[in-house]
């Protein structure tokens, strides 16, 4: 609930314990000047959470930006999905992943309207078609409506006022961050592990309120659209990917070119739906390290013992969604990113 302000009991600790360090002064002085190096590292420490309240990084991401002349389907989509729906305060972005998201981001110590980002994957829109991707944007914004993103962002600020305490006091480095990092370790822990449980529980609420809306059929349906999808990806793109950047002096082709070139076979209905059953199979009940509850679970919270039989992939949302010339500025655009990416790397294997 509290978020950023989280900290203060912390801050609010150091302050006692420098009250208390002083109260002692006159009676064991020589115990407290012995001890004034260790005090004054955790009060700089408490002041610098204290200043990082204010100074915690915005989360909005501008780049990549899908403004409505360029992806006015998009954006139709959303609004007729959102019942909260304020356009000055909303941003679409794409990225390369196969996935899609949705945040918020809050500056000046958190106290204005947040301003919310929903992110779709481009490989989403090339493997799924216009129904899936329309799920799929139900679900953020279930996120949304939930206030899911609120909540998690006030996991997120918490980490990052937190961290920027280490990322200014190194505790590689100096005594401050060791202090600073010996004290904070156990707290953030414990708070990464209910981030990640957190997470996995908004992920089935948000399911259920978009089946609420879009129907049980066509979530499940997304499910598992997306879930063979990203197994047939890791097989037929970024595995070999992985093996042809080994030693490679050059560089190979982007994983979108590669999905291009492989798009029939990862749509392939029969070859997907294997995917998906084998996934559901291998996957573990529980995962406490990831943030995404299985497939098995994912169905069952909406009322499918069993991996359900879904309609084929029908034309791809690319088509359906983007003219073709956008389509191939931003495939262009995350191939120019990965390449700067991958050519370090090459370097580096070099």
């Amino acid at each position: 609930m509290l978020g950023r302000y989280a900290v203060l009991p912390l801050v609010g600790l150091a302050g006692g314990l420098l009250f208390i360090w002083l109260m002692l002064l006159d009676d064991y002085t020589q115990i407290v000047l012995a001890t004034a190096p260790i005090m004054f590292c955790v009060i700089a420490a408490a002041v610098a959470l204290a200043l990082g309240i204010l100074f915690v990084p915005a989360r909005r991401d501008r780049s990549n930006v899908l403004d409505e002349a360029t992806a006015p389907a998009l954006w139709r989509i959303w609004r007729e999905l959102d019942p909260a729906f304020a356009k000055p305060r909303r941003s679409l972005r794409f990225d390369a992943d196969f996935n899609a998201s949705i945040g918020e981001a809050r500056s000046y110590a958190g106290i204005f309207r947040q301003h919310v980002t929903m992110t779709v994957g481009l490989p989403l829109l090339m493997i799924l078609d216009e129904r899936a991707i329309r799920a799929t944007i139900a679900h953020e914004v279930a996120h949304a409506e939930l206030r899911h993103i609120t909540g998690s962002g006030n996991l997120f600020d918490f980490l990052r006022a937190c961290e920027n305490v280490l990322h200014y006091a190194n505790p590689d480095r100096t005594i401050t961050g060791r202090i600073a990092a010996f004290l904070l370790r156990a707290v953030l822990e414990w708070v990464n592990r209910e981030y990640r449980a957190l997470s996995r529980q908004n992920e089935l609420a948000a399911d259920r309120r978009a089946a609420a809306l879009m129907g049980p059929a066509e979530m499940a349906r997304s499910l598992v659209l997306i879930a063979g999808g990203a197994a047939r990806l890791r097989e037929l793109v970024f595995a070999p990917l992985d093996t042809d950047m080994l030693g490679a002096i050059s560089l190979p082709a982007t994983p979108l070119q590669r999905m291009s070139s492989h798009l029939a076979a990862i749509r392939d209905h029969d070859a997907l739906a294997a995917a998906a059953a084998k996934t559901m199979g291998e996957e573990p009940m529980e995962d406490p390290d990831s943030t995404h509850p299985p497939l098995r679970t994912s169905l069952a919270n909406l009322g499918y013992a069993t991996l359900p039989a879904v309609d084929p992939i029908e034309a791809p949302a690319i088509a359906q969604l983007l003219s073709p010339d956008a389509a191939r500025d931003l495939a262009a655009r995350l191939d120019a990113e990965w390449r700067k990416l991958a050519q370090t790397r090459v370097r580096l294997d070099g």
